[in-house]
């Protein structure tokens, strides 16, 4: 195992190692307030209990981005959030004429601390995205993926009002790994598809959402 290997291993398993740490440590806190409270949930405030969200981002239209996600609320406290994005990628980020795409299929846990859906959250979340995309320099074609799995912590709050309509606003941030390959392959491709990526997606662990949407 070269020291490439080596040094690529030893940062990856660091990463695994403060995420363990991060993800049992939102438990724990959890689990502390569980004990030292009793539960008060929607029905306990004399709230609608919402159990259910569909909601859609309009603003990242704008920038290409349409996401959409649904979550649904367990025993009132815990949530489980599933949110698809596609990215429509503009060709202005590199000299090889590049057009791409991405996918991004994202699963959220989150802990509801007032017991309802209208809630500030905490979770953890889990993104699987890929970019796929073709180019051509110095009159040679190629095309490109990029799978990419990121594992992070997220914070937000969900405003929801009576008639059902709810506002969501959550920010994570977590660790990132990809696997680029590019086909045929050179020094002067692998440069531009590492520039792509450096320039479109460059803070690739974040994970945001600020959404409108119907809650029941």
């Amino acid at each position: 195992m070269n020291n490439l290997v080596k040094k690529k291993y030893s940062t990856m398993k660091n990463k695994l190692i403060l995420l363990i740490f991060g993800f049992s440590s939102l438990f724990l806190v959890q689990n502390i307030f569980a004990q030292q409270e009793p539960e008060i949930t929607a029905k306990d405030l004399g709230h609608h209990e919402f159990k259910h969200a569909i909601n859609a981002c309009p603003g990242g239209i704008a920038f290409g981005i349409f996401s959409v996600n649904y979550e649904h609320l367990f025993n009132s406290y815990h949530g489980l959030m599933g949110r698809v994005d596609y990215e429509a990628i503009p060709k202005s980020y590199t000299d090889a004429d590049i057009e791409s795409n991405g996918v991004a299929v994202i699963v959220n846990y989150r802990y509801h601390f007032s017991g309802e859906l209208k809630s500030i959250f905490l979770g953890s979340y889990l993104r699987f995205r890929t970019y796929t995309g073709s180019g051509r320099l110095e009159s040679t074609e190629f095309d490109f993926t990029i799978p990419e799995l990121t594992l992070g912590l997220n914070l937000g709050k969900r405003w929801v009002w009576d008639s059902g309509f709810n506002i969501t606003f959550a920010l994570g941030y977590g660790f990132s790994e990809d696997w680029r390959e590019a086909n045929p392959t050179s020094n002067l491709i692998k440069a531009n598809v590492d520039q792509f990526t450096e320039q479109y997606d460059f803070f690739d662990p974040f994970l945001g959402e600020f959404s409108l949407g119907y809650a029941f």
